[in-house]
C-alpha cells in the first residue's frame, strides 16, 4: 500500500495545470480556494473499504513569514481491520500563498507499515529555492508548488479537450512538470446524484513517485467546483479507488472569483 497515499493525493484533484502552455494558464482568472472546504473519501480496495481520507482547507488564513496563507491538510488512515495487516496513517500539510497560490511551506508525516518518514520544507519564491529541514537547499522553478497545493491550484483552471495542462512541481527533492490530460466526459453516480464529470489523467514524468506503472484516472464534476468525486489507480494487483462520501463547500462558495494581482 506504500505510495498508495501519494497516488490518492495526486489523483484527488487530478488536474494539474499549466501549459498547453503557460500562455493559457496566464490568461486564466485565479479562483481562490474555498476556505473551509472539506472532502471526505473512503479508500477502497477490491470493493472493500480499507481506510479513509480527507482534504481540508482551514476556514481561517494563517501566516508564513509576512505572507497570508491557506492551510491545506490531507490525512489518510487505514481502518482497524486493514491496520491488522498494514497500518497507514499519513498527514500532509501545505501552506499556500493567498495571493499567488504558490507554495510557501510543505510538511508531511508518514506511517505506512514499518515505514516512517517526516519532512518539512520552506519555499523561497523570490530566490527560487527550497530548504529542507535537514538543511539541504535545492533550486526550483519560479512559482513552484508542492503536490497538495498543485491539486487545489489545478482546480482553478478550465480544462480543454485534447489539451494537456502542466504545473511546475517540487516533490521529494525533484522538480518536474505535473501534466493532466482531459480524456472524456462521462456521467457517474455520486453523492450529488448522477452528474456529468470530466475524466482526467494526471501524468508525472519524473520516475519514482508513480513511475508511470499504472494509469491514474480522476472524475471531476463538470462545473465550477471541479470536485473530485472518484479516483482510480491501478496497482500491481487490482486497483485503489477513492470515493467521495461527504462534501462541505466551505465559506467562500464556488463562484468566488478574483483576478490575478500583478
Amino acid at each position: 500500500m506504500k505510495n498508495a497515499k501519494l497516488i490518492i493525493l495526486c489523483l484527488i484533484a487530478g488536474l494539474a495545470a499549466g501549459l498547453a502552455g503557460a500562455s493559457q494558464a496566464a490568461a486564466e482568472p485565479f479562483r481562490k480556494f474555498n476556505r473551509g472546504e472539506k472532502m471526505t473519501y473512503t479508500i477502497e480496495y477490491a470493493g472493500i473499504t480499507a481506510g479513509y481520507s480527507y482534504l481540508r482547507v482551514d476556514s481561517e488564513l494563517t501566516y508564513v513569514g509576512q505572507r497570508s496563507a491557506y492551510h491545506i491538510v490531507n490525512e489518510t488512515w487505514s481502518n482497524p481491520f486493514f491496520s491488522k495487516f498494514y497500518q497507514v496513517h499519513d498527514r500532509f500539510e501545505a501552506f499556500t500563498d493567498y495571493e499567488r497560490l504558490y507554495s510557501l511551506r510543505y510538511q508531511k508525516k508518514m506511517r505506512e507499515g514499518g515505514y516512517r518518514h517526516e519532512e518539512a520544507l520552506d519555499f523561497d519564491q523570490e530566490q527560487n529555492k527550497v530548504t529542507y529541514n535537514n538543511g539541504q537547499v535545492i533550486a526550483t522553478t519560479p512559482q513552484a508548488r508542492d503536490i497538495l497545493t498543485s491539486l487545489y491550484y489545478a482546480r482553478t483552471f478550465s480544462l480543454e479537450s485534447g489539451k494537456s495542462l502542466y504545473i511546475d512541481n517540487h516533490t521529494d527533492k525533484n522538480n518536474y512538470p505535473l501534466e493532466v490530460k482531459l480524456l472524456r466526459k462521462e456521467k457517474v453516480k455520486t453523492i450529488f446524484g448522477k452528474v456529468e464529470c470530466l475524466v482526467v489523467e494526471p501524468v508525472l514524468r519524473y520516475p519514482g513517485l508513480f513511475q508511470n506503472k499504472g494509469r491514474l484516472l480522476v472524475w471531476l464534476t463538470n462545473d465550477s467546483r471541479r470536485i473530485p468525486v472518484l479516483m482510480k489507480s491501478k496497482i500491481l494487483v487490482g486497483s485503489i479507488n477513492a470515493v467521495l462520501k461527504e462534501y462541505n463547500q466551505g465559506i467562500d462558495g464556488p463562484d468566488y472569483l478574483v483576478s490575478e494581482k500583478k
